[in-house]
């Protein structure tokens, strides 16, 4: 009989325990230091325990957030790290996983000359307290321990975007739905990678066994014509595909996975360095004003600046901290916002002109007359002047 992550397709010999402090609900509390009047607390009145606003995506759409108070922050990030010990990372998934990035994830489809990438609509929303305890229980963890993680972790009755604990309990509600896509993937003899809600597969072939008959053109692509096989896998795992973010690339359009170009070698979108940077120019023309219009289309508490030094560090992260891209905006940006400032590399050249230069030739005079007057002097001389052996050499 299966049990833990072998139902999710981890092979037996592979053992995952449950950490102590998730084998009762009494040992979590004390962990936690968590009181039965504090826990009541959570469990009926956690809405009013956190706070809500948008911040804007690398599109420039807003992004809603389900911030958590401080304390019940500190909760979450300690259940977190409990379940970090519990998810056995697949080598597909690139989201929330220590040592992989938008990077890691772009460069496992470099030079691929087909790319599929699909977007699951409303993924936290759609990751209900239900699952969360579901998963949980699924895996060897008490029941009662697993609703009230769950009762802790989840806002509104689904993950929180904004929970530090959300995005490890996504990846472990995911490992089914990752478990089929990497099956499919490989009888379609492609590439499978998730970041978190992003999705891509690629090939250096047609990728004709992911659609319903023929091939569509490149660009967005309507749900209706990707395989059964693969609608299902999403139907099946509870989650549905975002109609307006399913887009096929070939070997002569443009291929970006997860906003980094990857034809040939890995680059930033044009369109992102140019988006950048007209925002700078209205940052440096009136920053009132760009702070204004910036607060008015994604909300009262969203900072231009904040917003601006996040696109620029994840430039940075792409191109390398030498990049000369990368250095121009930073510099411009740590010009207009001095307290917000972005850490930049110096050139060579800055390096050379920064160092300070000691003047050896007078130092070198004086170790050179020093020699001579050694040279010169009786300590310089042999100690064994006087013996005979030196009388009989001079004779």
């Amino acid at each position: 009989m299966p049990n833990g992550w072998q139902r999710f397709g981890i092979p037996a010999p592979v053992h995952v325990p449950i950490p102590p402090e998730l084998v009762s609900k009494a040992a979590l509390l004390v962990h936690l230091s968590v009181s039965p009047a504090e826990l009541k607390k959570i469990w009926y009145h956690r809405e009013k325990m956190y706070e809500n606003f948008d911040v804007a995506k690398k599109s420039g759409k807003p992004r809603p957030i389900n911030a958590p108070d401080r304390r019940l922050k500190f909760l979450q990030r300690q259940i977190a790290e409990l379940l970090d010990t519990l998810y056995p990372v697949r080598k597909p998934v690139h989201g929330y996983v220590s040592g992989k990035s938008v990077k890691s994830n772009a460069t496992s489809h470099l030079k691929q000359r087909f790319i599929l990438n699909l977007d699951i609509k409303d993924f936290f929303g759609s990751i209900t307290e239900r699952r969360v305890s579901g998963i949980l229980n699924a895996i060897g963890v008490p029941s009662d321990v697993a609703e009230t993680v769950a009762r802790i972790c989840c806002y509104g009755g689904h993950l929180p975007q904004g929970g530090p604990a959300s995005p490890v309990l996504s990846n472990m509600v995911c490992f089914r739905l990752d478990r089929a896509l990497l099956k499919l993937a490989k009888d379609a003899k492609c590439i499978y990678t998730r970041y978190a809600d992003d999705i891509s597969l690629s090939s250096l072939r047609p990728l004709a066994p992911l659609f319903d008959g023929a091939l569509p053109p490149t660009g967005q692509v309507a749900p209706e014509l990707l395989s059964d096989a693969l609608q299902a896998v999403f139907a099946n795992n509870g989650f549905t595909l975002n109609p307006d973010k399913i887009h096929y690339a070939d070997k002569h359009s443009r291929r970006v996975v997860t906003g980094l170009k990857v034809n040939e070698g890995l680059n930033v979108d044009r369109r992102f360095v140019r988006n950048v940077r007209a925002a700078l120019y209205a940052v440096e023309k009136d920053v009132a004003a760009a702070q204004t219009r910036y607060a008015a289309d994604f909300g009262g508490k969203a900072d231009v600046g904040t917003h601006l030094k996040g696109k620029i560090a994840w430039l940075g992260n792409v191109k390398g901290l030498a990049d000369p891209v990368y250095r121009a905006l930073a510099l411009r940006f740590n010009t207009a916002f001095p307290k917000q400032s972005i850490k930049v590399q110096p050139t060579r050249h800055e390096r050379l002109n920064r160092s300070v230069w000691v003047d050896l030739l007078p130092i070198n005079h004086a170790i050179g007359k020093l020699a001579r007057q050694m040279e010169t002097s009786d300590a310089a001389r042999p100690i064994y002047r006087g013996s005979d052996h030196w009388r009989a050499a001079r004779a």
